[in-house]
Order: C-alpha cells, then sequence, then structure tokens
C-alpha cells in the first residue's frame, strides 16, 4: 500500500505518536480545550431536546457516563454528550477548515476510554491525536469545502475521531488506514443543518459513528485507503478537486491546538457573531448610550460572515444562534448573549424584536479581500445611529476569545463554573495543569441536574 496515501499517513503517525513527543504548551492547549468541552457538554445536559435523545438512544447498559446522568455503552454515550456539547454553540471553533472538532473528539474519546478503562494519559494524547488530523485535514482542505457548503466540522471532525479511537483500541497501521478511508467515504454533511436540532444531534451521530468505523475495522474489515485521492474520493467530490497536500507535512511539526489555536466563546452563538457582539457593547459604552438610544445600525461584514448567520428573525434557540440581528439585540441589552437568550420567551420578546428590526446587514468587499480574510475572517465594522442624529462607528476584527486575544486560564475557568451552575451543579476549581480529564468528566456529569 503506497505510504503517501493520506489515510495512511494519519495512521502511521496516530500509531507512533507518544505523549513525550507532545511539546508542553501543546498539552496546556489541548486540556484547555477538554476542560471547556466538558464545561459546554455539562450546560447541555439541561436542554430539553437532549434530555429527549437520552431516553431515546441510552437504552443499553454500559460503564460509560453522560452528561444527562445515564450509564450507557459507548455508542449511546458519544452520542449524547455530542449533542449536549454543540445544542448550545457553547463549544470552541478552529478556524483551520472551521471547525467544532473538539466536542466530537472528546465525546468520542471519553465514551472509548470509560469503556475500556484506559488511562489519563491514553484518553489525553488521544485526543491530541484526533484533534491535530482534523486540522491538518481542515488546513488542506483550506476553507473551500466550507464555502461550498458542506460542514467541515461532520467530516473532518470525524476523521480525528476515528484516529482518536482507533489509538485507544490500540489498533495498527493497517487497520486504522482502512477506518480513516472508510470515514473519508462516508463524510459529507450539508451545512443546510443551521437552525436545526439536526446540527447539534449529528456532532453526537459523528462521534459515534467514529467509535462504530473504528471497531469494524478492528475487527478486520477493509476500507479504500486511497478514499481522499481518488478520482471519486473525498478531494474529488466534497472540494472540487482542490488539496493543499503539503499542509500533511507539517503533522506533528505545526501543532494547531496552539498555532493557530482555538477560538473559546463567550456568548453561546456561532462564532461568526462574536466580534459584532463585542463591537456593538463597546460602542454602546463608549458612547454612554442604551439600547434605547439606538434608531439604526450598519452592520458590514465579510462574506463568511454572512454565509454562517443566516437568520434575520429566528424563531427558535438553533436559529437564533446564527441570527445577526438577534445577537446583536442580546449584546445592546446585555452586553453578550446569555445562555438564557436562548430561551424562547426571550427569542419572542417584542424588546429584542425592534432592535432587530433596526439592523441592516452589507456584505463588505474590503472586509472579504485575501488579505483580510486570512488576518480577520469573522470581522465586524458597525455604525450605530442614535436618537438626536448622533453616529458612532468601531470595527473588531478578532473578539475576546479568538486565538490572538485568548481567554485566560482565570477566564476559562470561570467559564466552566458558569456552564456548571447553568445546569444546576458546582465543582472545586480545576487546577487546569492537573485534573484528571475521565475523572473530571464522570465528576462532572454525575452532578448535572436531574
Amino acid at each position: 500500500m503506497d505510504s503517501q496515501l493520506l489515510a495512511r499517513q494519519f495512521a502511521v503517525w496516530g500509531k507512533e505518536l507518544s505523549l513525550n513527543d507532545v511539546p508542553k504548551v501543546v498539552n496546556r492547549c489541548a486540556r484547555r480545550a477538554v476542560l471547556d468541552t466538558i464545561g459546554v457538554i455539562a450546560a447541555g445536559s439541561v436542554h430539553a431536546k437532549v434530555r429527549l435523545l437520552a431516553e431515546c438512544v441510552a437504552l443499553a447498559k454500559g460503564n460509560c457516563s453522560t452528561a444527562t446522568q445515564h450509564q450507557t455503552d459507548a455508542i449511546a454515550a458519544a452520542t449524547i454528550n455530542g449533542m449536549a456539547g454543540h445544542v448550545w454553540d457553547y463549544d470552541d471553533t478552529s478556524y483551520t477548515g472551521i471547525t467544532h472538532s473538539s466536542v466530537i473528539t472528546l465525546s468520542a474519546t471519553l465514551a472509548v476510554a470509560q469503556e475500556i478503562n484506559a488511562s489519563d494519559e491514553d484518553a489525553l494524547l488521544a485526543f491530541i491525536i484526533g484533534s491535530e488530523i482534523s486540522y491538518v485535514l481542515g488546513d488542506i482542505c483550506s476553507h473551500n469545502h466550507f464555502m461550498q457548503g458542506w460542514w467541515a466540522t461532520g467530516s473532518c471532525a470525524l476523521i480525528g475521531a476515528v484516529a482518536s479511537v482507533c489509538r485507544l483500541y490500540d489498533m495498527d497501521e493497517e487497520q486504522t488506514a482502512n477506518a480513516i478511508g472508510t470515514a473519508a467515504v462516508t463524510a459529507g454533511i450539508q451545512r443546510a443543518i443551521s437552525g436545526t436540532d439536526a446540527k447539534p444531534y449529528l456532532c453526537g451521530n459523528v462521534a459515534a459513528q467514529a467509535i462504530n468505523l473504528a471497531r469494524v475495522a478492528k475487527a478486520g474489515l477493509t476500507g479504500p485507503q486511497d478514499a481522499f485521492e481518488q478520482k471519486n474520493g473525498f478531494f474529488a467530490l466534497l472540494n472540487n478537486g482542490h488539496s493543499l497536500f503539503s499542509q500533511v507535512e507539517s503533522l506533528g511539526d505545526r501543532w494547531r491546538l496552539e498555532t493557530p489555536g482555538l477560538l473559546f466563546k463567550t456568548s453561546p452563538v456561532c462564532s461568526a457573531a462574536h466580534a459584532m457582539i463585542e463591537i456593538t457593547a463597546k460602542l454602546l459604552e463608549e458612547s454612554d448610550k442604551t439600547a434605547d438610544d439606538i434608531v439604526s445600525v450598519e452592520a458590514e461584514v465579510p462574506t463568511l460572515v454572512h454565509a454562517s448567520l443566516v437568520f434575520i428573525y429566528p424563531e427558535n434557540a438553533q436559529q437564533a444562534q446564527f441570527s445577526l440581528p438577534y445577537c446583536f439585540a442580546c449584546a445592546a441589552e446585555h452586553g453578550r448573549v446569555r445562555l438564557k437568550d436562548l430561551q424562547l420567551a426571550e427569542i419572542q420578546s417584542d424588546r429584542k424584536r425592534a432592535l432587530m428590526e433596526r439592523v441592516t446587514i452589507r456584505v463588505a468587499e474590503d472586509l472579504s479581500s485575501s488579505p483580510m480574510r486570512e488576518k480577520y475572517p469573522e470581522s465586524t465594522r458597525l455604525t450605530i445611529l442614535f436618537a438626536g442624529g448622533k453616529t458612532t462607528s468601531g470595527f473588531c476584527g478578532e473578539a475576546f476569545g479568538m486565538p490572538n486575544r485568548p481567554l485566560t486560564d482565570k477566564d476559562l475557568i470561570k467559564k466552566f463554573n458558569d456552564c456548571l451552575t447553568f445546569a444546576g451543579c458546582s465543582l472545586k476549581t480545576p487546577d487546569l495543569c492537573t485534573f484528571e480529564i475521565i475523572k473530571m468528566a464522570d465528576h462532572a456529569f454525575r452532578l448535572t441536574a436531574q
């Protein structure tokens, strides 16, 4: 078999990597991602749709814990926790491919680690392997894959999660390459899922699928190891034949958990809205104005933001998370979008609707240029007209929490605790350097509200 095939290269790297090969700073980046993801999974446990899913799928007995307090098998646990982690859209984001990989990779990793009683070190290493492979594939695809209408989370994160599970199952290179190849030909979810329950559910479904694909390859079933490269394969069909294949050469050299790093969200909405939320709050504070003073607003955004925030007047929480006008209304009222703002009563409030109606959105060519797209992919330029005729304008390239403006450890831990409080429980403040991943998740999930 050709050792240059991408599935094979991913398999060899994932099999040979050890924690000793991982720089300390990357280890710490991974632990930050894990803690944040456990927190948002806990917050998702109280969502009514997650509860409905859990009652539907948590039927088999097992030793894997879920945020809904079910003890079940690995497939069900990955499904439930994956949906819980994305249902508020509060999980981290990577701009390599534009993916939410952590929630899928961690949900699959935790489930299998508990299933086989893996060590904490093995779980952390598996998460790092899956994350890096997911993000490298995102770089190989570039944003081309996402902009064509594919949900890169469902494709790139599937491949990474498969690699994570294969490592935990101690599969050899041949088995792992077969699993990755099979994953590549099953990848491909349309971004039409936005605004529906399908989007968070599919995070769980993809995590569970990763476990299934690894299991069947471990059992001896083969897969197309040339699935990425062949004429009817991943790049040809899902990326218009485009691939920056040289990116694979940096695997294990440039660690994407560190560079470019991840966006840790400060509001439970699409990352494309975060710059707009921040500049709204800033302009109102600097002008000493409130939402009541606003007459009209013009939001100038790049094409990526316009393609992501597709709902004007949302009818439910999922649509609200992808609505620039609604996120603006929350930011004008509260300085951010709160978890409680995703309740239907808030979304349907006359006050927020009135603020939404004052917003005009325009795609700005200068913000969509290649240099700006590279530097500030989700920027916003905002102009607000106040009663009395005064106007104010401002630009936010990167919101707080973005890779170049990262949350401090203190901020990250506060978000974690806020998520658990929202779920009706609390934990002793964790130490980022020493907390045990599997025990932390199990303990947090057992404490979540009934």
